[in-house]
């Protein structure tokens, strides 16, 4: 008989005791993530012709849409050169892009152009070219062709002399098409070399870039996302109250393509979130929170921006907005053209543990 009370006394102690993992869930928390979708509250897309001489690549080429050109600048003396047996410029193609054999005309530049500040209508960070795309001769110098691998491109002494007294040179395309270079960033660059009894002496390369000219900026209402000239896609959504005090397990930015263009197969988009209010392009940002790779023909593009959702929850008077873009801005000449109004930014999160 006692026996029987001791166990009749044990299992009602169990069953005082929550369901097994329930009582441990209430302590720790909801580990299974509720859902919500926060609701969009604007997107547009803020547009700028960046300077492209950090890039990787030099591009050269137009169409209806653009049009780019590419200056460069080598490190050539004050010494004379007698004897010399071959002068001449070597560009090596980057054939990670889809590239068309391309005619080109080179032109000896008539006004200094900064590397990192240039643009199509900028030659520095506070001067304008006098003819926006560049200054330069009215007479070319010489033409080439990019076809292969590489392009060769030879001079003679009258060339020789007209590029050491110049401020540099510019490659404008003949044709339409597009062709991606190594630029000196890829250590594969631009190579303008001497030949003299056999040896090859190449002259220092001192400044490379690409100048783009677009053919109209899209509308700040539309949204886009563009690489050459620049096009961030500006979004925000609204806060729910829901979110506070708990832990972003997830968030899930989504939107949908509505065309393409450009010349690879691939991008890749990234995403990084306004750290004060919005005041236009160059918005403090905070560091990419979100990088993700897709083919250029997807119509449908998903990445985790968790940390931006997390931020807006510890700080819900921060909820500034993000930027969406190509990455890197300056490496090709790319664009997509968003389906408005498609944004969806889909968060789970736990609540906090229940206070003991």
């Amino acid at each position: 008989m006692k026996r029987l009370w001791i166990i009749l006394i044990l299992f009602l102690f169990a069953c005082n005791k929550l369901p097994l993992g329930e009582e441990e869930l209430n302590e720790r928390g909801y580990f299974e993530a509720i859902t919500i979708n926060l609701p969009l509250y604007v997107s547009f897309t803020e547009s700028k012709a960046i300077p492209l001489g950090t890039s990787q690549n030099l591009i050269l080429g137009k169409d209806n849409k653009y049009e780019s050109r590419i200056t460069l600048k080598f490190s050539l003396s004050d010494t004379s050169y007698q004897g010399l047996d071959q002068i001449k410029l070597i560009l090596f193609k980057n054939n990670n892009f889809h590239n068309d054999t391309l005619k080109f005309s080179i032109y000896v530049l008539t006004s200094e152009f900064s590397e990192t500040e240039a643009t199509w209508y900028k030659k520095d960070n506070t001067d304008l070219w006098t003819h926006p795309g560049g200054d330069f001769e009215i007479d070319s110098l010489r033409w080439g062709e990019i076809k292969g691998d590489s392009c060769v491109v030879y001079f003679n002494y009258i060339d020789l002399g007209k590029i050491k007294n110049g401020k540099g040179i510019i490659l404008i395309p003949e044709d339409s098409g597009f062709c991606a270079l190594y630029a000196r960033e890829s250590g594969k660059s631009p190579r303008f070399q001497l030949v003299k009894n056999g040896v090859i002496n190449s002259v220092p390369i001192q400044a490379d870039c690409h100048i783009i000219k677009i053919d109209t900026f899209p509308n700040y209402w539309e949204n886009w996302l563009g690489s050459g000239v620049s096009f961030r896609n500006f979004v925000k959504f609204t806060y729910d109250t829901l979110l506070n005090n708990t832990k972003a397990v997830y968030g899930e930015l989504t939107f949908k393509a509505l065309k393409h263009y450009g010349m690879r197969d691939s991008i890749e988009i990234g995403v990084k979130y306004l750290k004060k209010p919005f005041t236009g392009f160059d918005t403090e940002l905070s560091t990419q929170i979100a990088l993700k790779k897709f083919a250029l023909g997807d119509t449908i593009f998903t990445l985790d921006v968790v940390k931006y959702v997390q931020r807006i929850i510890e700080h819900p008077d921060s909820n500034f907005g993000m930027f969406i873009y190509l990455s890197p801005e300056n490496y090709d000449i790319a664009n997509i053209e968003l389906v408005s109004g498609s944004h969806q930014l889909k968060v789970g999160y736990i609540r906090p543990p229940e206070e003991r």
